[in-house]
């Protein structure tokens, strides 16, 4: 089965490589399908994210890539919208959007929760008292509102919180406190989108073992009704499809019958 991945980044913004070199790497693995999805402008994090000149020429690369590589792959564009990124960054025209959240606010604090280990504890003993699970109730109400301010038709790397929780060194993410705060917001998020990205990102990385949403999530997704679609949140090409085969079978093991795919049409149904 060929392989398609919406969510790549480029040298526009934080990846390694142009967006035709992400098609032409998308074409050498061998996948019929690719989306860029840069990171949309966040004003208070503007060495990671789209400046505002640069969306015009973002769309324009994009759109002519389509044409040029027209019968070899099919190309979709696509942006990654924050949380906190600014409404007028989004701009039309797009085939889709992924909507995630890289940050939490405290105060008139903006705390990243996927740069350093070191942050997260920092940030937990700083602003939350040590209590790790405050801190995940506080990243998980926000992810909760992500329909409300990007309309994003993929739910992006869903517990991003656990990106350095390497065999539970950082915090445990099976407390009851933890997991009820994901599956509320899980179960708020499913009242507006049903498609959450399963990302392999942080597994090409860092050496996580597990995607997101973690196995016990997806499963409770799918009893819950959810759908996904494979992504590998590339910022090199090395990573385009990275272990989408082994995410098949862990999508069929959490009970799934299908994942989604992007078409010229919509989302589509592809039988597992």
């Amino acid at each position: 089965m060929k392989h398609q991945n919406l969510h790549t980044h480029t040298t526009y913004v934080d990846g390694y490589v142009t967006a035709e070199e992400m098609v032409l790497s998308a074409i050498e693995k061998g996948g019929d399908s690719v989306g860029i999805s840069e990171h949309a402008y966040v004003p208070f994090d503007p060495k990671y994210s789209l400046k505002l000149d640069d969306i015009p020429r973002y769309i324009s690369e994009v759109n002519a890539l389509k044409k040029k590589y027209e019968g070899k792959i099919e190309i979709f564009l696509g942006i990654e919208a924050d949380y906190f990124t600014l409404a007028e960054s989004i701009p039309d025209g797009l085939d889709y959007i992924i909507g995630a959240v890289h940050h939490i606010q405290h105060g008139d604090e903006f705390l990243t929760v996927d740069a350093y280990a070191e942050d997260l504890l920092r940030f937990a003993e700083l602003y939350f008292g040590g209590d790790f699970n405050a801190l995940a109730e506080r990243y998980f109400e926000t992810v909760s509102d992500i329909m409300n301010k990007t309309n994003a038709d993929i739910i992006g790397h869903f517990d991003l919180l656990t990106k350095f929780n390497l065999n539970g060194g950082l915090f445990d993410d099976t407390h009851p406190r933890y997991i009820s705060a994901a599956i509320d917001s899980m179960k708020e998020l499913l009242k507006k989108n049903t498609l959450f990205e399963i990302n392999t990102g942080a597994m090409f990385r860092v050496g996580k073992t597990e995607p997101y949403p973690s196995p016990y999530l997806l499963r409770e997704l799918c009893e819950r009704g959810g759908e996904v679609i494979l992504s590998s949140d590339s910022h090199k090409p090395e990573s385009m499809y990275y272990k989408f085969e082994e995410m098949r079978e862990l999508v069929k093991a959490c009970g799934f019958k299908y994942i989604k795919r992007l078409t010229k049409d919509g989302f589509a149904d592809v039988k597992l």
